[in-house]
């Protein structure tokens, strides 16, 4: 049996396993704080980033990047 997670590499931090519904409020409060977004717009700004890429550009030197990856559970 296996999950999808994502692996989640942040600035400063070391990698950390999400499932999709975590990466998404973690999206949902990276966006709102970067583009003041909120409501229907911060919705389609995430389902977007989750759909089309891998990263969120946070400023120079900066990152925020995930990757699927495939958890087998036992």
């Amino acid at each position: 049996m296996s999950e999808d997670y994502f692996v989640v590499l942040r600035t400063g931090q070391s990698e950390e396993f999400l499932d999709r519904p975590a990466l998404e409020d973690l999206l949902r409060a990276t966006v709102s704080a970067c583009e003041k977004l909120e409501g229907e717009k911060l919705e389609q700004r995430v389902r977007n980033l989750m759909d089309t890429t891998c990263e969120y550009p946070l400023g120079p030197s900066e990152y925020l990047e995930w990757y699927l990856t495939r958890l087998e559970k036992s």
